[in-house]
């Protein structure tokens, strides 16, 4: 009886991944189409006059990085813009730094509105602690241009990306909502507000840009083409005020207020598929976790935050009135990126010991290890190409440390966040989860 469950489930199990593979396979193929559609698009739009842009950041805790982020955003090329920071609350140095460094001056008498001397398009926002959602409808509210861009603190943005996500909203009118590719920000040291160099001795930090590097390039892309974008991070987020009042701002008590956001803004718009995108091209690097213990809480929070969001909306499976996003994505979110890790546990258990007990051979589960590893492989060595001939102008995956890398990834590191996620399935049944706070790493501007 347990033989013949345990052999039904590893059937049933290689059905499974054998789908989620030819899946992702697809998807890394449309990528590649979007990315040629995008490089059209852009040939024919070079001339077009860019709006202006309200970026919104909200900050709890960032005196380590703030004043460097800052400088980031300040100098970028584009004229029309303003930069909204919403202290939140904060219990450390981050006002009295941005107050000494910037010039900050009050708006008015008791007001909590405040404006650099030294630099007119920065305004500081003094808040008590409300969180991140409240605190982007806060920033959002007092923004003067129609386009917003929502950030975080710990996020460096490029040139290319802004200009880019801006001319996509100057030819189209309609479009609703875009973002681009996410860069690991893997080295400290900045030049010309990128990373100056692409080398990094933490192997956590390793896998996690192999993630963001599949994630965005092989996946995200792909979904954006055939108009099924479910979600546009937080940490590059433009998107219309308009739709943004539509829908009444970002939902205060959401564990992922960005997925949350999109999701909301796809059912206020149900017409719209195309008006949500993602860029072939990097708007920002961003800090990851450096040790596991934040890993993990990173990893579970966005766990919860998904199934928390997707359970809301339920009747977005399978509508046809939604497109591929209804028919498509939302299942294949519900199916892979809920139920996978479940999947994965159970296989890690039942494979050894169905192996101890003789009911397979070594051979089989060799070469379905063998094949799964080599496709994986390959699907990287996909988005490392994509990546290097069409997204980093300044950023280049060596192909060999990227081998390296994505073997180990499926050795250990794979099965962890797996294991995380699938605790993240249980304690969605519980309330008033406690994040903590995340550390940052110092960024250090260096002369050209």
């Amino acid at each position: 009886m347990l033989q013949e469950i345990i052999m039904t489930f590893l059937q049933y199990a290689a059905y499974y991944f054998l789908g989620i593979n030819l899946v992702y396979g697809v998807l890394a193929l449309l990528s590649w189409f979007k990315i040629k559609k995008f490089k059209k698009d852009q040939e024919l739009h070079t001339n077009d006059k860019l709006p202006g842009v309200s970026f919104v950041i909200p900050a709890f805790n960032e005196e380590s990085i703030i004043v460097e982020t800052l400088q980031t955003y300040l100098s970028l090329p584009q004229m029309n813009k303003e930069i909204i920071v919403i202290n939140d609350g904060s219990h450390d140095q981050t006002f009295k730094i941005l107050q000494v460094m910037f010039q900050l001056k009050r708006t008015s008498e008791g007001s909590e509105i405040f404006k650099s001397l030294s630099y007119p398009e920065l305004i500081v926002i003094e808040s008590k602690h409300q969180g991140k959602a409240e605190s982007l409808n806060t920033g959002i509210r007092l923004s003067k241009y129609e386009l917003i861009c929502t950030m975080d603190a710990d996020t460096i943005p490029t040139a290319d990306g802004v200009e880019a996500a801006l001319r996509n909203f100057a030819y189209d009118p309609e479009l609703l909502a875009a973002g681009g590719i996410i860069q690991v920000l893997n080295s400290p040291v900045l030049k010309k507000n990128v990373p100056a160099h692409n080398k990094s001795k933490n192997w956590l930090i390793s896998f996690q840009s192999i993630e963001y590097l599949r994630t965005f390039l092989c996946v995200r892309l792909g979904w954006s083409y055939i108009g099924s974008t479910s979600l546009i991070s937080g940490a590059f987020c433009m998107l219309r005020k308009e739709a943004w009042k539509k829908v009444g701002g970002f939902r205060y008590n959401s564990v992922t207020e960005d997925l949350d956001l999109i999701i909301r803004l796809r059912k206020a718009y149900p017409g719209f598929h195309n008006k949500f995108r993602i860029l072939p091209v990097t708007t920002c690097y961003t800090q990851v976790p450096q040790d596991k213990k934040h890993l993990m809480v990173q990893r579970m929070r966005w766990q919860m935050g998904l199934i928390e969001t997707l359970s809301r909306h339920l009747d977005l499976i399978f509508n046809p009135g939604h497109g591929f996003l209804g028919l498509f994505a939302i299942p294949y979110s519900w199916l892979v990126e809920i139920i996978s890790p479940l999947f994965e546990i159970i296989a890690l258990v039942a494979v050894p010991f169905a192996l101890i007990q003789g009911w397979i051979n070594y051979e089989t589960v060799g070469l379905y290890l063998g094949l799964g590893l080599i496709f994986n492989i390959s699907i990287t060595l996909f988005g490392n190409h994509l990546d290097n001939k069409h997204v980093s102008l300044f950023k280049k995956w060596s192909y060999s440390k990227t081998i390296l890398v994505c073997l180990l990834f499926n050795f250990g590191y794979k099965q962890l966040t797996s294991w995380w996620r699938l605790l993240a399935v249980i304690k969605s049944f519980k309330k008033g989860y406690h994040w903590g706070d995340k550390p940052r790493q110092e960024i250090i501007h260096s002369p050209v």
